[in-house]
Parts: structure tokens; sequence; C-alpha cells
């Protein structure tokens, strides 16, 4: 018989544990305190879960990021909670647990063994941490992670992913634009974590921070999951063909697949400010006047289409330039990587074996242009984002491809 657990306004949400073992579809709110609608929508899934008391096989639950950043309305405190899951980071975050749970049968406390104690996101990062292991501990089957997030700008929903195979068969499970190579355009984003760890983990973007249509979107993404990874038996859940329909209108119109060309990071330093009217997925022009900082105008570089127009205080990324990426392109990268063929990326010209690591590459400079890399990225490759200009590793693929990361160990 399945069961359920409601949390209440802190890092818990909540949960629906089924009566016999499934996967474990974890979501995770407000990464960002100015994002409150993943929470609100996560209350709803679970408060009708409870109500209707449906059959489950497996577990849902809900957790929220930054507690101290949604309590004073801010994108964060002291740096981004979704920048800082970079390993070593990672590690002296859970070796202060571990050391914690040692010393005195508990978590460490605020500050201890931490680095740069002064930032509170570290702080909140090392309980959500905590409750991650806990809910992975406690899973009964394979675990999905859903990073629920919102915008500053208007937008249709859509997806980002770290562009392995798994991920991309679990972001065409939802019927809204998948983005791919964001992962490489930012560093130390929770999602990059989750694939570190072997997990099938997907962001969704549900549209404007203060809409209701956003809360409705995440909603509808959550149960979408349940019936599609079967943690709800297929048809069991009323409105599901409702909320399939719901989420495709959003997204009429837009291709099914795009890909990062470009990032304009920008500080506070800048003075960056972006022009007015600019939704995700316009169409710009090579050239056209997006916004201006204390340097004068700022030019979109590449003609394509804008994602992620920054219309908020906090934040370093002023906008990215995506295009459409052709159909083709996904069913030739999954035919080659499931057939191995990243052993032959070091015969591409400018391409070498890493000297020390046996999933790395290196790229000579002269090599680094648009042809080498995308057939890099076609095999299953992505540049490092932990340093190393030239070094690109391949992507966690397939099931004889170990975890880089132990959560528990």
């Amino acid at each position: 018989m399945a069961t359920d657990e409601q949390g209440d306004a802190g890092r818990r949400v909540g949960s629906y544990r089924g009566g016999e073992p499934g996967p474990l579809l974890l979501c995770i709110a407000s990464l960002h305190g100015n994002e409150p609608g993943g929470g609100t929508a996560l209350e709803r899934v679970l408060g009708e879960l409870s109500a209707s008391r449906l059959p489950m096989r497996g577990d849902l639950v809900g957790l929220r990021g930054n507690l101290r950043a949604l309590g004073a309305g801010r994108r964060y405190i002291d740096e981004d909670l979704n920048r800082i899951w970079q390993r070593d980071r990672v590690e002296a975050v859970l070796a202060s647990l571990r050391q914690g749970e040692t010393a005195g049968g508990g978590a460490a406390r605020d500050g201890d063994e931490l680095p740069m104690v002064g930032s509170a996101e570290l702080l909140e990062q090392r309980d959500l941490l905590a409750a991650i292991r806990d809910e992975s501990r406690r899973a009964r089957g394979p675990v999905y992670a859903l990073d629920l997030h919102t915008t500053s700008s208007d937008s249709a929903p859509f997806t980002t992913v770290g562009d392995t195979l798994q991920n991309r068969e679990l972001a065409l499970r939802l019927p809204v634009p998948v983005i791919l190579g964001l992962e490489e355009q930012v560093e130390g984003a929770m999602l990059q974590y989750f694939d570190r760890l072997g997990w099938r983990s997907i962001g969704f973007e549900a549209g404007r921070h203060e809409a209701p249509s956003s809360v409705e979107a995440h909603e509808d993404a959550v149960w979408i999951l349940l019936d599609a990874l079967g943690l709800l038996e297929a048809g069991s859940t009323p409105g599901s063909a409702e909320r399939r329909g719901r989420l495709a209108r959003h997204a009429e119109g837009l291709p099914r697949v795009l890909d990062v060309r470009y990032r304009h990071a920008v500080s506070e330093e800048d003075g960056f400010r972006m022009h007015s009217g600019f939704t995700n997925f316009d169409r710009i022009e090579a050239g056209e006047e997006l916004g201006a900082d204390r340097a004068g105008p700022v030019r979109a570089v590449r003609a394509g289409r804008i994602l992620l127009p920054l219309y908020q205080r906090q934040g370093d990324d002023g906008f990215f330039i995506v295009r459409r990426l052709a159909p083709a392109w996904l069913v030739v990268s999954r035919f080659l990587r499931l057939m191995g063929a990243d052993r032959l990326a070091i015969w591409l010209p400018g391409v070498r074996a890493h000297p020390e690591r046996s999933d790395a590459i290196v790229v000579a400079r002269r090599a680094r242009n648009r042809t080498v890399i995308g057939l890099l990225h076609l095999l299953g490759f992505k540049a490092r984002s932990e340093g190393g200009g030239g070094v690109m590793v391949r992507r966690l693929e397939g099931p004889g491809r170990e975890p880089e990361t132990d959560l528990h160990g």
C-alpha cells in the first residue's frame, strides 16, 4: 500500500512512497531562491497523490534547494548554488558530513571543515547533499533527478540536459524543446554532479518566475514523468492526456532539439542591461543589438534564437544563443556512441590521447574549429568544465561506464 509523508516549508517538500519497489523520481525545487514555483507545484502533486491514494511502484520525493535565498526572495545570498558542484568542492562538503556523523552521530555544525565558510550556499549545499544522500540510500530502483526552474523572461517550457543518451531519452519524454550543450557553457551545475553519479537527470524550465502557468507546467512535467517512468500505472491518473497536450501547446512551433552556440557571460562590474522585450526562443540576427554594458552596445555574435535573457539583478549569464539541431544528428550520434566509435576520436586532425586519463583526449588549438568539435560532440565528448582548456572527456554512457563519483563512500 502506498504511503505518503508531507514536509513543512523547509528542505523537504514531502514524499509519496509506493507499496512496491520501483524508480525514485527525486525532484529539487528552488535551487535559486527567487524561483518558488517548483516547490508549490510539488506540494500540489504530493497533496493530490495523498488524497487519491494512487498505487505507486517506487517513490516520489521533493526537496527544496536554497532555503536562505528563498526566504530572502533572492537568486542567491553569496554565490549561485547551481554553480558550486565541482568535484573538489562537493568532496569537501561530503567529507564534512562524514566527519560530523563520525564525531557526533549527526550532521556537521555550520561551517565545520567547509571551504569558504562565509558562503551561505555551501551550508545550503551541505544540507541538500545530506538529504539527497539519504534519499538515494532509500531508493528501491534507478534514480531519476528532475531539477525544477523558472526564468526571468517570458518563456515556453523547455528542458536542459547533460548530453548523454540516457538523459536525452528522459528529456524526450516531455513534449517540450530540449536544449543540449548548456553543460559546456556553465561550470559547477548540479546536473553535472548527477551525471558523474551516473543518474538520469534533466532540468525543467517552466516559464517566467511569477507566472501561475509556470507552476502548472511544473505540475504537468512531474505527472507526465510519473506515468512515463512507470511509477504510476498507465492511464491511472486523470487528465494525463490534457497535461501532455497543454505542455505541447506551449511549445507549438518551436524546434524539438536545440544546441547552445554562444554564452554571453557578465559580471557586476560590466553593468550589463538586457534590452526589454526579449523572450526565450525569439529569433535574432547576427549583429542585432541585444543590450548594453559600460563598454557600449552588446550585439549578437551570430544568428539564432535567444535563450535565458537576463532580467534580474543577480546572475552571470547575460544570455545564450541557440540553434535548431537536425533530428538526424541525434540518430547518427546515438548509433556512433552505441557502436563505441569514440575510440576513433584520436584519428581526427589535431586530436591526441590524454597523457594521464583513459577517458579524455586533448584537442590542439589549431583543431578547435566547429567541424572537429562538432564531430567530438557527435561521438560523445564534452569540454571539461573543471579546467584544462583543450581537454575533452567522454560522457558517462551505457552500462560499461562506471560512475565517476561516489555519493556514499
